[in-house]
């Protein structure tokens, strides 16, 4: 058993010094050392990279790009599976954007990430490390996978990439979309969860490299907000309704935004609009021109919005097709 260990930086890969919490080199061999030490398993061999090492709130398009690059190179070998260590603040993008780009990949590719450095007693980083080892050993599917032990919970969660939500606010627990992973470790057994519901896995456009500036407006819905800024190079819009999906559909500024929009021909996607029956506001998103997405997370329609606007290929039908089970229909 060979798995290809890809350091990025992130919390799990950082310590606290001076007062901050910073990356450093070290913790690459920490964590293979407190694996083994945990586990008791010295026969998996670990071969480590490092295409580059920051905190994840600075990811740009520059690091995604060197990120893919070495996954497509990388994922050609003979690896029994792909572990990338990974920051939690924009976890999901990244994990999003190599499950839509990689396709029917040959092996399991999984992140971990964690919630406290690995010199804290608190961290689950190494939790998180043994599940996608784990999950790499079980064979269950190829893919790409987010393995996390949530603060209050005994389990280690996979999650299929593009499947997973934004994190509650104050918090690092990661969830999917319906609270359904893939699959959970416990107890020394992988197990998968009877309760997932299968996607679709389609067509993509391989590697291509990441616009650094995509021209996408992602707005929140919230009372009073008025809709009067879409700016003039703007390729999409991304909406995030109310919980009910709901919204303003009252208000006259959002009709004219919606028809700005038309007129540009500027798709307006609105996600997480759930099954039925519909509120009395949501009878005017057809005559509005909006374009509601089966059920999916916002970050996943943002980079996939992100690739098409990279690809120079139609956003819309990029973001109607299903490509790595974004979507729970």
């Amino acid at each position: 058993m060979e798995i290809l260990v890809i350091f990025t930086g992130g919390t799990i890969g950082s310590k606290a010094q001076n007062g901050w919490i910073s990356p450093n080199g070290d913790t690459s061999s920490l964590l293979l050392a407190k694996y083994r030490s945990v586990t008791g398993d010295n026969e998996t061999k670990f071969t480590t990279l490092s295409p580059y090492t920051i905190l994840s709130e600075n990811l740009s398009a520059d690091e995604l790009n060197l990120l893919t690059d070495c996954i497509f190179k990388e994922s050609k070998k003979d690896y029994d599976g792909i572990i990338i260590t990974h920051g939690t603040d924009t976890l999901q993008y990244s994990a999003a954007a190599l499950s839509l780009m990689l396709g029917k990949v040959k092996m399991p590719i999984l992140f971990v990430s964690a919630a406290y450095p690995l010199d804290d007693e608190r961290t689950n980083g190494v939790l998180n490390f043994i599940g996608a080892v784990e999950f790499i050993k079980s064979k269950l599917k190829n893919g790409v996978f987010v393995s996390y032990k949530n603060e209050n919970e005994s389990k280690i969660n996979i999650h299929t990439a593009t499947r997973i939500i934004a994190h509650p606010e104050a918090s690092s627990d990661v969830f999917s979309l319906d609270n359904n992973p893939y699959a959970f470790f416990k107890k020394g057994k992988m197990s998968l969860n009877p309760c997932y519901k299968t996607g679709i896995l389609g067509e993509t456009t391989g590697k291509i490299s990441f616009t650094k500036s995509p021209d996408i407006l992602f707005i929140e819905s919230r009372p009073g907000y008025g809709y009067e800024y879409l700016p003039d190079d703007c390729c999409a819009v991304i909406i995030s309704p109310y919980h009910s999906g709901t919204l303003n559909t009252g208000s006259e500024k959002f009709k004219l935004f919606c028809k700005k929009a038309k007129e540009r021909n500027i798709p307006v996607f609105v996600v997480n609009v759930p099954k039925g029956t519909a509120y009395e506001s949501s009878s005017l998103f057809d005559e509005l021109g909006l374009c509601v997405l089966p059920f999916c997370t916002k970050i996943s329609i943002y980079v996939k919005c992100w690739i098409a606007q990279s690809a120079n290929t139609d956003i819309k039908n990029f973001v109607l097709n299903q490509i790595a089970e974004e979507f729970i229909l």
